[in-house]
């Protein structure tokens, strides 16, 4: 990788540096439920060059693993899993399985040779939106940068519209109807040099066909509140093309949808987007009609965090990836206190973590349904940490010799699933 030079280098991160530094946060309390685990901060602090070595490292499609390992669930407890469906996306595959909660497949989007898919929501309605990219090929070798699409499938596969777009990472539908999605856009600063971009990310709302609305950045709401999110300097990295300062990484991104919390407090209101960010450690929540940041969380906490998630309660539901710690766990935070209410982490804490991606749902019954993506691996926990289900890939990659990483994995209700199952089989009869 070539890295610009010294005196351009020492400019960027000097200035990013130099910026106010302020956090948002309190004491941490572990769930009553369980004996508190050790303090991250009790453990030995995560090495600065392995965590950004780690940063500019691109998103591992897969994990060593031996073919006749098991596959599917490979544990379950009937009396306890939830029952329902689950959908997981494998990223490097282009392809989207729906599964029961014995593992069976019953429904499947798959996307192009060569795509792939960073993220696969299904939709109500039944229609799933995919955020994907094409590789380029010339002489057989990938050359970029990679083009990006949004995507729209219907519930029997058939493709309704694609956008091209610099999105990335996640897109949902609003509670309005509309489409939220993360749009990557370089953009020069004095700071960094003529010759260093700066990839600023963007928050973008499409129409239901796909057509943009508006965007708005990153970079200038947060520079209009240094106080509320303090921005860390992120060494330069060479991803898909150019080499550039990834100053965000931002990888999930979730319109307000608790109409139950309105009015509590102004971090609850009905037109704000709760975000993580990879490579600033922290999640946000951003005003959409006035581009400002409103409060930032983690930069003592979360290390390459993912899947920042607003609960029913007003805490949040976050995925702490603990890039350089070597493992992972999952978080409940209260936004108004900074209070850590609630924690996950394995025992010991290395057998569960993933370097990168990785997703956690709370479900309806009080469990926590969980992705270490890399491993391949997804699994279920109640309110003590017991796992009560838990499922490997059954994918592979056989140009790697690995089993295929997931993205996310998200559960969905049987009523919302089983009427179009039902639809898809008389389709197929009346064929």
């Amino acid at each position: 990788m070539r890295i610009p030079s010294r005196p351009l280098l020492g400019a960027l991160l000097l200035v990013l540096a130099a910026l106010p530094v302020a956090f948002l946060g309190g004491c941490s309390q572990e769930s009553p439920e369980r004996p508190p685990p050790a303090r991250a901060s009790e453990t030995p602090a995560p090495d600065a060059a392995e965590i950004e070595r780690l940063r500019s490292l691109p998103y591992a499609g897969g994990t060593p693993a031996a073919r006749e390992e098991p596959t599917g669930v490979v544990h379950g407890d009937p009396a306890r899993v939830l029952a329902g469906y689950r959908l997981y996306e494998v990223p490097e595959l282009a392809r989207a399985d729906l599964i029961d909660a014995q593992g069976e497949l019953v429904h499947a989007w798959r996307g192009e040779p060569g795509e792939k898919w960073q993220r696969a929501e299904l939709l109500a309605g039944g229609d799933l939106l995919v955020v994907g990219q094409a590789e380029l090929r010339r002489g057989g070798a990938v050359f970029g940068p990679v083009p990006a699409f949004v995507r729209r499938y219907d519930w029997s596969g058939r493709r309704l519209w694609e956008r091209s777009l610099p999105a990335h990472h996640d897109i949902e539908e609003t509670p309005q109807g509309k489409l939220l999605v993360l749009t990557m856009h370089a953009r020069k600063e004095p700071s960094a040099g003529a010759e260093l971009d700066i990839r600023d990310d963007h928050l973008t709302l499409l129409e239901p066909d796909g057509s943009p609305i508006a965007s708005h950045s990153f970079y200038d709401a947060v520079r209009g509140h240094p106080d509320l999110f303090p921005l860390k300097p992120v060494q330069p990295a060479r991803v898909d093309g150019p080499l550039w300062v990834d100053l965000f990484h931002s990888n999930s991104a979730e319109w307000m949808h608790r109409p139950e919390l309105f009015g509590r407090h102004p971090l609850y209101g009905p037109d704000n987007v709760l975000v993580s960010f990879r490579h600033q450690d922290r999640i946000a929540i951003f005003h959409w009609p006035t581009n400002e940041v409103l409060w930032s969380w983690g930069s003592t906490e979360l290390v390459g965090p993912h899947d920042a998630r607003m609960l029913e309660s007003g805490r949040i539901l976050v995925f702490d990836n603990g890039l350089g710690r070597g493992w992972s766990r999952v978080l409940e935070v209260d936004p108004l206190d900074g209070r850590i209410a609630w924690e996950y982490r394995a025992t010991p804490p290395e057998s569960f973590y993933t370097a990168s991606k990785g997703s956690s749902q709370r479900l309806p019954n009080g469990h926590t349904l969980i992705a270490e993506s890399d491993k391949g691996r997804a699994f279920e926990i109640d309110s003590t940490g017991t796992v009560v289900w838990e499922f490997v890939c059954p994918h592979w990659l056989p140009a790697k010799e690995q089993r295929a990483a997931i993205g996310r994995i998200i559960w969905h209700p049987a009523e919302a699933i089983e009427p179009r199952l039902a639809g898809s089989r008389a389709s197929a009869v009346a064929r």
